[in-house]
């Protein structure tokens, strides 16, 4: 039994432990950096769709996304992270049309409910 004030010695790892953490230990090494939104240095990232060639391979796993009714055409992003905040901006660029047609829908909506 250790003594008042005393610390209790520290345990180690079990060897199934140090194998699964393949015997490392302490803080995790930073993970690959990633871009911001809005400022990815991607070539093509966020280039009107219309201007692209859809068969080029270069873009194989990229998302092409865009909002009826938006003033910002269809545009290719090259991660789900950077079409979240293409199809964001999309959604503020909506015409005054397309905002009051959305807004009725959802009225008509919630007065179904």
């Amino acid at each position: 039994m250790a003594a008042a004030g005393a610390a209790a010695p520290k345990k180690r790892a079990t060897k199934e432990q140090q194998a699964w953490n393949t015997g490392r230990y302490g803080m995790p090494t930073p993970g690959r950096s990633v871009e911001v939104p809005g400022q990815c240095t991607t070539p093509r990232c966020g280039t009107k769709a219309d201007t692209l060639d859809e068969s080029d391979a270069d873009l194989s796993g990229w998302t092409r996304a865009g909002v009826y009714g938006s003033r910002d055409p269809d545009r290719v992003w090259c991660s789900g992270l950077c079409a979240t905040y293409g199809i964001a901006l999309a959604e503020l660029r909506l015409t005054a049309k397309a905002r009051r047609t959305a807004a009725a829908v959802r009225e008509r909506g919630q007065a179904d409910a």
